[in-house]
């Protein structure tokens, strides 16, 4: 398992940027390299999973702009956004929302996959939700993330 937090307000660079977890504030053996399931550098907002099996992701956030609108976080899997994984939340300038998913992934024996966490450019929103919006930057000001293998 993996769990790592930002602690300090983290304004990404774009409402497309891959969020950097700041620190590590737990690893499990079975989380390390060379023997374990992960390969993981602190800072880096790649976390490559080299053995098959089940992992649970889990994300909590509290999440900003510095405009209003729309903003938007969700796992990559590859650089390719998981539709259930899609986490948004209405903010008014500078106002706070917390948004979260969690999400069960299977990785075949043999293959290796490499997991992000990113901002989302547009969601379909509007009254009828097939409106194509653009998303704001996102302000992360808490957040958590969880990688554990399941199975």
């Amino acid at each position: 398992m993996i769990e790592e937090v930002i602690d300090t307000p983290l304004a990404l660079t774009s409402n497309s940027s891959n969020v950097a977890f700041t620190t590590t504030d737990l690893r499990t053996r079975q989380a390390n390299c060379p023997c374990g399931f992960l390969q993981h550098t602190q800072g880096s907002p790649l976390y490559k999973i080299i053995k098959g099996g089940i992992y649970e992701v889990d994300l909590s956030a509290t999440i900003t702009s510095a405009t209003a609108g729309i903003v938007v976080l969700g796992l990559y899997q590859d650089g390719i956004l998981i539709p259930s994984t899609i986490s948004a939340s209405t903010v008014t300038a500078g106002g706070l929302a917390n948004i979260s998913f969690e999400k069960k992934l299977r990785v075949c024996c043999g293959a290796d996959t490499t997991l992000t966490i990113g901002s989302v450019p547009s969601v379909n929103a509007g009254t009828t939700g097939t409106t194509p919006t653009a998303t704001q930057i996102p302000i992360i000001t808490n957040a958590i993330i969880n990688i554990e293998k399941l199975a």
